[in-house]
């Protein structure tokens, strides 16, 4: 959570549980219900929404902040959630 504006990999966070991605993708869906790239989407979006209300920042510099690479990737997203 506390990296989540960063750039994530599934090897890295893999590794951090000491897991193969495979089996943390499924161990992670399992128990969240979500996939682990849903997931890191939603607390991006989130994070967005709050600096949408409170941040005088334009919607690219707010894409960036939130750790999206390119601001189409950020606007689908933002229209799912």
């Amino acid at each position: 959570m506390e990296n989540f504006t960063g750039k994530i990999t599934l090897e890295d966070i893999a590794s951090i549980a000491n897991m193969t991605p495979t089996a943390f993708c499924k161990y992670f869906k399992n128990k969240t219900k979500k996939t682990f790239s849903n997931f890191v989407n939603e607390v991006r979006i989130g994070y967005a929404c709050k600096l949408l209300c409170n941040a005088n920042l334009s919607i690219s510099q707010i894409c960036f902040k939130c750790g999206f690479n390119n601001l189409t990737n950020f606007n689908r997203n933002f229209k799912h959630f």
